[in-house]
């Protein structure tokens, strides 16, 4: 949300002739965070909305938590080549179209991955189904959401690339992000409520940093029930609130949360005929 499109005047000399070529680029509206940077603030804001037992310190649980998701950030020389891409990209083509769907489609192709994850943590746990119901109905919601972004992102686009200036161009670019806003909001505050009862499961069933990221069991008896109440019904909150707003954007989405939790229940009931082994991952 905090990109804006910048006109580019240059000239250039072909032929002995100067030519001046404009070209569009999009640029940051605010200093720009590094991704650990992003990562780390995450991961802050949920460890302090926690309790964390005794064996933990706060500040190493951050960075332990920190240092994983940007080792796999770094690691990731296709994301990063989309996002270079991205930002050097010029008025020519698509290059918010072509990002979004990039998204979507490497989501959609891990999204059985994601299933089999929730299963096999189900398989190792006492935790109840309603649990990893949760993980999963937001697996579902985000990739409703790159639907829906592309759609959107699709047309403004497409209004903006026969743009007859600049201005103009600008004009449609900037209400594409007014309209994007309030999803993106609601999107960022679902993955919030998810990740800290994930995390607040996974450290209270930890002894070492080694072990909070895929404890070998999960014991609902490890966990305040109060508490775990509190995170599961705001999470549950804050999944039904971004699902009501996806509906207001595409009324499609209802029927396709109907197939899905036919394939999710069909996924787990094939899971849980196979032996208890813990995930790795």
């Amino acid at each position: 949300m905090n990109i804006k499109p910048i006109q580019v005047v240059e000239t250039i000399k072909r032929f002995g002739v100067k030519f001046k070529r404009v070209t569009t680029r999009f640029d940051s509206l605010t200093p720009s965070k590094s991704y650990s940077d992003l990562v780390s603030f995450n991961n802050e804001a949920i460890m302090g909305s926690i309790d964390i037992p005794d064996w933990f310190d706060a500040t190493k649980l951050i960075e332990a938590f920190s240092q994983r998701s940007i080792q796999n950030f770094e690691k990731d020389k296709d994301l990063q080549e989309e996002i270079e891409n991205l930002r050097n990209a010029d008025r020519i083509g698509r290059p918010l179209l072509s990002f979004t769907q990039y998204t979507k489609q490497r989501y959609e192709s891990e999204m059985e991955e994601y299933l089999e994850l929730e299963a096999h943590r189900f398989l190792n746990s006492n935790l109840p189904l309603s649990f990893y119901n949760k993980l999963v109905v937001f697996d579902n919601t985000f990739y409703d959401f790159l639907k829906v972004l592309e759609d959107i992102v699709r047309m403004h686009e497409f209004h903006a690339s026969a743009a007859r200036n600049f201005v103009m161009y600008q004009k449609i670019i900037n209400k594409m992000k007014r309209r994007i806003a309030p999803l993106i909001d609601q999107i960022d505050q679902s993955g919030f409520a998810v990740s800290r009862l994930k995390k607040y499961v996974s450290i209270w069933n930890s002894k070492e940093y080694t072990e909070i990221h895929y404890p070998k069991y999960l014991d609902i008896k490890k966990v305040d029930p109060s508490i775990f109440e509190e995170l599961s019904l705001d999470c549950s909150q804050r999944l039904r609130a971004t699902r009501g707003l996806l509906l207001s954007y595409n009324e499609n989405i209802l029927r396709e949360e109907i197939d899905f939790k036919d394939s999710t229940k069909e996924m787990f009931s094939k899971l849980l005929t196979l032996p208890s082994t813990s995930y790795t991952g």
